[in-house]
């Protein structure tokens, strides 16, 4: 199920469903440890007085998951006929302090007053699972906490015009964190119950809600859940509020501290921090929009703060924070792969953060080996994440990589000095990262033809010589001889221009075929000869001219394009581009000559940079901008871009959001602005 709110502030990520169900919370690290885990979700219940209980996700709740405009704000709306109310949530994740807050408005649909218990159960599965954990009421602060070594939950709120609220005492060892008497009458929570959940047919504590009442079970360990409820009277005439949060720490000192700062600022300030603080983020460099429409601004300024939200404090970018694609292959796509973070860089330093895109290098050159390297992926703390490239095939030992993950990061380190002209930065990572991925490139080369030696595809499914890594390995390569250059390092600048350029020639040689007029997927090659030639189109081609290696107007490029683009275009209601013909990976429908596999937004979106770089006038223009209106088309209504897209429906396929999927999108928005800004500067308009 795609995601319908991401939030987050570096060190907590937080993701919610269509029935703003909590699915995801990781902490402390983004995208590690998932302290509710794959298949769980953290219910909300509603009862009111006289009409019965209900869950927002039995089906009878019409739900409008929505941000606020510009900010890492959500705004749902969520309506209950039979209940006869309505509540407008308000979701955020402080910027700066580790509380996810949950600011809930309800109001009465038929005129009437209404008593009304809203239920929250928390179902942590602590360092991701679910054994020696504890759960206990805290009497002196009114709160629930979920504890195991160093992580702690503590589950808080209040409640406007709040009933029944005779919990809470004060006094004791955490008297300087404690809430006074005129906070204690506005509650804090109004009921509570801990207790097993997953163990011996026990299904969690949300049970115990569903008659309106709960148990208020102390204390619990080991597999436990939690239920926690705010109550409220809600009156004809106005809004009433009810607020909830969880603080998340290291130890219960630092949580209990969390939520005295929550009550002393109060919902509404740290709502106003939140939304300004991210308002002004996401604008903070000017912007001339030319001729795109509010709709594709709107996306492109939401693809900036989904980026954001996957970025770790300590530098890592997670693909994806999505843990349903668990079902499909048991893992997740929750790890920093160096090229999406490489290519999510590029897009980040084009629209001017170059403030994130340091941590990441900075995080590439930590993880690098000694040799020059990346390896498959990594996990946000720098560990080696899961890979199932083996080090040992066919007799042979071989290095699991992809090589161009480790060419990227040094063309994105080279771009972003060409914007930024850092030279203290620059220096900085060449001595930390670029000399010895430099190297590395150099040595990691056949003899005689200076080709790459094999490493696996950017799709991660077969090893060989590449066309793609080919060209990224050529262009990491001129990226290392400029920094050198730059820096004075004249000797080791010649050495890599001449493999970039003797590996250039290479590629021309064996990898474009002559008798079909394109590039070839990859060759295999053994004792220095070519004994297997794939020539199936594939998009990741695209990269010859993308990354400069070719220019657009060469021959040779314009032949293999033109097939590309007709060999990988999918002829079904969706459309857009596939990654290759026979591409099995989420399929959903049989394989036809129609549908060579699932179009992708990345791939889909190569397209409109074609259309971009081969314009020139305003009117050649207009397939990219209608791309980029198709992107619009297919994103969820919260401007979620997934991976993948069903070929006939439409509907997201794999993870949502694919940060990949919303870095091309930014990077596209300003390809086309700065060609519009060309064409009408050319033409005199």
């Amino acid at each position: 199920m795609p995601r319908s709110l991401i939030l987050g502030n570096s060190t907590v990520l937080a993701t919610f469903d269509d029935h703003l169900q909590l699915r995801d919370l990781y902490y402390p690290f983004v995208g590690m440890e998932d302290q509710t885990t794959y298949g769980h979700v953290h219910r909300i219940g509603v009862f009111v007085d006289g009409k019965g209980f209900s869950w927002i996700s039995d089906g009878s709740w019409k739900i409008e998951p929505r941000y606020t405009p510009e900010t890492l704000v959500g705004n749902s709306i969520l309506l209950n006929e039979h209940l006869g109310i309505t509540i407008t949530a308000r979701d955020y994740v402080h910027p700066v302090r580790n509380i996810l807050v949950r600011h809930f408005f309800l109001k009465s649909l038929d005129g009437k007053p209404k008593t009304v218990k809203l239920f929250f159960n928390h179902d942590f599965h602590i360092y991701g699972d679910k054994q020696k954990d504890t759960a206990f009421y805290e009497p002196y602060t009114n709160s629930v906490i979920h504890y195991r070594q160093t992580r702690y939950f503590l589950i808080g709120g209040q409640a406007e015009s709040a009933t029944d609220c005779s919990t809470g005492v004060r006094g004791g060892k955490y008297a300087s964190v404690l809430r006074s008497m005129e906070q204690l009458k506005t509650c804090g929570i109004c009921s509570y119950t801990v207790g097993k959940s997953e163990f011996r047919g026990l299904e969690g504590t949300w049970r115990d809600a569903e008659d309106g009442e709960l148990s208020r079970n102390p204390i619990e360990q080991g597999s436990v859940d939690s239920t926690v409820s705010l109550h409220c009277a809600v009156t004809p005439d106005k809004e009433t509020e009810a607020v909830l949060w969880v603080c998340l720490g290291k130890t219960l000192e630092e949580v209990l501290h969390l939520q005295q700062f929550a009550i002393t600022e109060t919902a509404e300030r740290l709502h106003r921090h939140c939304h300004n603080y991210w308002k002004s983020w996401v604008n903070k460099t000017p912007r001339d929009f030319g001729s795109l429409s509010p709709q594709l601004i709107d996306l492109y300024k939401r693809s900036l703060l989904l980026i954001r939200t996957h970025v770790d404090a300590h530098g890592g970018i997670i693909a994806a924070a999505d843990s349903d694609i668990m079902a499909f292959n048991r893992d997740t796509y929750t790890y920093v792969w160096p090229r999406d973070g490489a290519l999510v860089s590029m897009a980040l330093d084009q629209a001017g953060y170059e403030e994130v895109t340091r941590k990441f290098y900075r995080f590439c050159a930590q993880v690098q080996l000694p040799d020059g390297y990346l390896l498959h992926k990594y996990n946000p703390d720098g560990s080696v994440g899961s890979s199932w490239h083996p080090w040992f095939r066919d007799g042979e030992a071989q290095l699991p990589i992809q090589e161009d993950e480790t060419a990227l990061v040094l063309v994105a380190i080279w771009r972003h000095f060409q914007r930024m002209n850092d030279f203290e930065f620059l220096q900085e990572m060449y001595e930390t990262f670029v000399k010895r991925a430099a190297q590395f490139l150099c040595d990691f080369r056949e003899e005689g033809t200076g080709l790459p030696l094999p490493s696996y595809d950017p799709w991660e499914e077969h090893r060989g010589v590449f066309t793609y890594t080919t060209a990224c390995t050529i262009a990491g390569l001129h990226a290392a001889a400029e920094i050198c250059h730059i820096l004075g390092h004249y000797l080791h600048s010649e050495i890599y221009q001449t493999a970039a350029d003797q590996m250039r020639q290479a590629m021309f040689f064996h990898l474009y075929d002559e008798e079909t007029g394109r590039f070839m997927k990859k060759i295999k090659r053994r004792n220095g000869q070519t004994i297997e030639k794939d020539l199936t189109p594939d998009a990741s081609i695209m990269f010859i001219w993308m990354l400069g290696v070719l220019p657009a107007d060469d021959p040779r490029v314009i032949s293999t394009m033109k097939q590309l683009l007709t060999l990988l275009e999918v002829h079904s209601p969706t459309g857009g581009i596939a990654r290759y013909p026979k591409d099995v990976y989420q399929l959903t429908t049989p394989e036809s000559d129609h549908i060579p596999g699932n179009p992708w937004i990345i791939t889909t979106l190569w397209k409109a940079q074609w259309h971009i770089i081969q314009a020139r006038t305003a009117s050649e223009l207009r397939p990219a901008k209608e791309i980029l209106d198709w992107v619009h088309r297919h994103a969820t209504p919260t401007g979620i871009l997934p991976e993948q897209l069903h070929p006939e429906t439409g509907a997201p396929l794999s993870v949502a959001p694919l940060i990949w999927s919303q870095a091309t999108y930014v990077e596209t928005v300003l390809k086309f602005l700065a060609k519009e800004i060309e064409v009408l500067g050319k033409n005199g308009d």
